[in-house]
Parts: structure tokens; sequence; C-alpha cells
């Protein structure tokens, strides 16, 4: 394989890095959520006065076009609009959509991040304690983060088959001597990096901080799968994703890889995302082809029905991933993997259009251990320009996290969300 093909196919991604940091202390709340499982799937901003399913109530929603979809949900759907980043997330590469931080802090950590730590410190976490999938290997990452460093996601779906289950006996169905599967990981491992570390020396700039970045990414993974020690619950063996060919499709097969780690009992937190907020290529049947910000954002006069379409197709992923939990047993023989996860759809800027965060959004959904204040007809909530952070602060709690502090801006909005969570 060819240095470049190399570095795309391996995508960059870490699944997690392991606990090893402490949190200040802080009041905790009463009680959390009893949601296992956290399932957050992430795409780029949209064009509100399009998106927002205008005529809704507090216990009543009516959809929009792009909406229409999540119909298929209302009865557990919680939507949450009109909430502000605070400036944490406009523009490109702003990094506060999942972090609740500004460019200014230096330890901004995503949400996903900081509830897979407090999961694996209260023993509640899968050997695997959280798996970062999708996005666009072209495109430099800015979404995640760990202790102020960027995290990229995996971007090839075989690759992150093989991370997930080709080296984790009994999440496979592998038979293999645990001792033969180290070795053989290791190999791999050390061939890559050499490549990696070879290409590195040719480039310069922005390509050559690219592959520092895949060179972390690496270390963090040899790190996670040197403590895993395998493990893991006995499942039927998925079958390994093939290359769909384009970002978008990408991501739609690490849903279901992410998915089926969580049924197999690998992990707690699974994270996919969508696209790129700086380019993504898709080509898509019923919805079109182009380029998700240059041409559809920065052109809604000629492509405003490509960004309906657009829109509609990514609720559908969220409906499918939906679906997919409903199908599968949760690994302690209680229900539905659905009955357990807290589903959110969040977005890295609120205006992709206008390229401001003053109207960031949140879809919520899933059975989340009972955390959720669900309505028959669906929960529409108008954040009158409240803080973002708290929607974030929600799906901590929902999680079952008491102790809050540690995350986001220590001097911002510090309380959840009320009417999204039943405590």
């Amino acid at each position: 394989m060819r240095r470049r093909n190399l570095l795309r196919a391996l995508g960059a991604g870490a699944l997690t890095i392991p606990l090893g940091q402490a949190f200040r202390p802080a009041p905790a709340r009463a009680a959390g959520g009893h949601a296992k499982y956290l399932f957050l799937l992430h795409t780029n901003g949209t064009a509100p006065w399009l998106w927002t399913p205008a005529g809704s109530t507090a216990t009543n929603l009516v959809f929009s076009p792009m909406t229409q979809p999540l119909e298929a949900l209302r009865s557990d759907l919680i939507i949450v609009e009109k909430l502000s980043s605070n400036g944490t997330a406009d523009n490109h590469g702003a990094p506060g959509s999942l972090t609740g931080e500004g460019y200014s802090s230096n330890s901004r950590t995503s949400v996903d991040q900081f509830i897979s730590d407090q999961l694996v410190a209260a023993g509640r976490s899968g050997p695997i304690p959280n798996v970062l999938l999708g996005s666009v290997a072209s495109e430099q990452q800015s979404d995640f983060y760990r202790d102020g460093q960027v995290l990229s996601p995996i971007f090839d779906p075989s690759t992150a088959f093989q991370a997930v289950f080709g080296t984790t006996p009994g999440g496979g169905g592998a038979e293999e001597d645990p001792a033969v599967v180290a070795r053989r990981r290791e190999r791999a491992m050390a061939l890559v990096r050499d490549e990696l570390e070879a290409l590195g020396a040719e480039l310069g700039g922005s390509e050559k901080q690219k592959v520092e970045l895949h060179l972390d990414s690496l270390r963090q993974l040899e790190e996670l799968l040197s403590g895993t020690g395998g493990g893991g619950a006995s499942c039927p063996e998925p079958m390994e994703p093939g290359d769909p060919g384009q970002p978008l499709l990408n991501s739609q097969a690490h849903v279901d890889l992410g998915i089926n780690a969580m049924g197999c009992g690998l992990t707690n937190v699974v994270s996919v995302q969508y696209g790129h907020h700086q380019s993504t290529q898709f080509d898509l049947p019923g919805v079109g082809t182009a380029d998700w910000h240059n041409a559809v954002l920065h052109n809604l006069g000629n492509a405003e029905q490509t960004l309906v379409n657009l829109e509609r197709w990514l609720a559908e992923q969220f409906v499918a991933a939906a679906n997919k939990l409903r199908s599968l047993p949760d690994p302690s023989g209680i229900g539905t993997l659905y009955d357990h996860t807290l589903m959110v759809w969040t977005r890295d800027m609120g205006d992709a259009v206008n390229h401001n965060g003053d109207d960031m959004r949140f879809v919520f959904a899933g059975g989340a251990g009972g955390y959720f204040n669900h309505q028959p007809g669906g929960v529409y909530l108008d954040g009158g320009g409240d803080a973002h952070q708290r929607a974030l602060l929600t799906i901590a709690e929902g999680m079952g996290i008491t102790n809050l502090d540690g995350f986001g801006d220590p001097n911002g909005a510090r309380a959840p969300l009320a009417g999204v969570g039943s405590l």
C-alpha cells in the first residue's frame, strides 16, 4: 500500500486514552440518570430557519421537511433549540460544540471523553472506554478533545473493525491464543508507525501536522489495546465492512460497527461524526452530488432542496441507529440496547450558513434507562439563548454522572437543562 493511501486507510483514530486524571472536587447532584450507554451522532451545523420544527409546543412536535423522518421516534424525542455557545462554537474549527470551551482553554475535553472517564472510574465501562469514528480523512480535526488535545476519529470502517473486533478475543468470535493475537497486533502497529514516520519526514507544514496527529492517535490506540487484555462479552461476529467510497457512507457503516460493539459488551460510549465543517463530498441517491459546506451551505439560493434532502437523510440515519439499538439485546439480558442508551444528535455549529453558534440544537432520544421526560407527542424546548453547555451537562447527568465539575467552562452554566431529564 502506498504511503499516502496508508495514511488515509489508517484514519488516525484513537479509540480512547486510558483514564489517568483527577477531577477537581465539587458539590454532587443528588442523583444521576440510569443510562448505561451513550450514542452520539455529530454533524455540521445547518440552516436553522429551514430545520426548525415550527409550530411545535412543549408537548407536541410539528416536523419540518428536514426533520420529518424523526417522527418515527416521536414519543421518545426531545428537540432543544436556540441555545447559545457564547462564542465557543462560532466559525470553522471552533472547539466549543462538544467541550463548552473556546480557544483560550488549555484543558478542554469533549463530553464523550469526560463521560467515558467517569464510567471507568465508577467501574461501569466496557474494556474499550469509548469508540470515536467517522469524519473526513482529508480534513484537520477540531471537534473531539481530551485535556486540550484534539482527537481524530477512525475514518476507515475496515480499520475500525479490526481495532474494535479483530484484536479483542470474544468480541469477534476469534479463538486464537491471545498472545499470538497480541504479537500480530504489535507487528502491524509497528509497520504502520514506521510508514507514518517516514511519510512525516517527507512532508512539511499542515500535512506534516496531520501525520503527527495520526501518530499521536496511533500511540493512544496502542496504549488502549495493551491495557484491555482481551475479553468482552460473547456475541455474534459482525461482518467486516467494505469500503463504501465516500465519507458519509463510511459513517453509516461506523454506526453499525459501534452499536455492535455495545451489543458485545465492548464499550459504553460510541461517537460517530458525519462529515466535516470544511469540506465533505457526497453523492447520495435521493440527496444529490455536491460538497456539503461549500456548494450547499454557501450556495443556498441554488441548493436549498439539496440541503433539505441531506438533512432528511441525516435524520434517517439517526432513526436507523435507534432501530439498530432496538434490534439488539442488552448484554445484561434485560431489555434492548435502546432501552439503556442515551442517544443525542449534536452539531459543530448552530447556523452553519452564517458561521455562528447562537442557535445550537440537540436531538435526544433512546430509552436512557428512564432518564428522559418523554411525552406521547414529543418534547420541544426553546432554549431562549441559554448556554448550550447546559445540554452537554444534561448528557453527562443522563449517563449517571453526579459530579459535573471538571467539564466545560467552570465559570459558565453549571446546571443541566430543565425539562429534558426526569430528575
